[in-house]
């Protein structure tokens, strides 16, 4: 395959009539487009120009041969504005993955905003509470929510609000219960768990320096935080939520912390994408977007 630059080469000579001209308008010294065009017509074994001392004449062949450069150069034209244009204001697709709960609570009710001051970009949504890795995926940013410690080293981190676990339940089962005075209080109550990994079902809770594990057998296994918190404020069990979550039934009195005294490690809610460097000005929109209306 041909060197394009020398398809350009020929085009440019062409086009200003002369290598003089050609030379100004590429920045190239026109020795070395002249040698070039020779070189190019060697490779292919014909001659594509008539020198003389006057004009250059295209040959029959080369005249078949400008018509194709002229295509090329055209499309090598447009790849690179469309390239320019992509760099300079947001638009296009841009894919984000998001946890259920996170997009439920935060991040669908910023969407619209977004999207209406950035009409030129489409966005795929994938809403899923599996670990996504932008590196093995097509992903352009992966919202996720995370305990230190880190160790995504390979992958550029956006911190975009923080927020911890609480134990709830509702004025209804402390009624019926009592309020506990300790975390082993705890073990005979009905619980509502997200999944676990494997079948034994555990809280690691903290207080100051202590910690304590209270391991159970919950009621309701669920993977959607809102059908836990639903089930909670009907009394059916205590749970550990975020307290972002719970905001509402928090302040209205719907829901009332157990154990107040004790909850979870503070987790931070981050953006993730695998490099700064060429970061398309969509994705950049959305994060600072995304930044400047924290969660937490």
């Amino acid at each position: 395959m041909e060197d394009l630059n020398d398809l350009v080469f020929f085009a440019r000579v062409v086009e200003h009539q002369g290598f003089s001209a050609a030379s100004r308008q590429l920045g190239v010294p026109k020795s070395r487009l002249s040698r070039r065009i020779t070189l190019l017509e060697e490779r292919l074994g014909v001659r594509l120009l008539q020198r003389s001392s006057r004009r250059l004449v295209l040959t029959s062949v080369g005249e078949r041969f400008y018509e194709r450069c002229q295509a090329i150069v055209a499309l090598g034209e447009s790849a690179h504005e469309l390239i320019q244009e992509a760099v300079a204001q947001p638009q296009g697709v841009l894919r984000v993955s998001c946890p259920l709960t996170l997009a439920q609570f935060w991040l669908t009710p910023l969407l619209p905003a977004f999207m209406k001051a950035h009409p030129r970009v489409r966005l795929l949504l994938t809403v899923s509470n599996r670990r996504v890795d932008p590196l093995e995926e097509p992903m352009d940013v992966v919202l996720r929510v995370r305990r230190p410690p880190f160790d995504d080293s390979s992958l550029v981190v956006r911190p975009l609000g923080r927020t911890h676990d609480v134990l709830l339940a509702s004025p209804a089962l402390l009624r019926e219960r009592g309020m506990p005075e300790d975390v082993p209080g705890l073990q005979a109550w009905p619980t509502l768990s997200l999944p676990a990994e494997g079948e034994r079902h555990a809280w690691l809770l903290r207080r100051d320096a202590d910690a304590a594990e209270l391991v159970h057998a919950p009621r309701l296994v669920c993977g959607d935080m809102f059908a836990l918190k639903r089930a909670a404020l009907e009394g059916l069990g205590v749970v550990l939520l975020p307290g972002i979550l719970c905001r509402e039934e928090l302040g209205d009195g719907r829901l009332v912390r157990v154990l107040p005294e004790w909850g979870c490690t503070e987790s931070e809610i981050q953006a993730v994408f695998p490099s700064r460097r060429g970061m398309l000005p969509a994705v950049r929109a959305l994060v600072d977007f995304l930044a400047a209306h924290p969660a937490g």
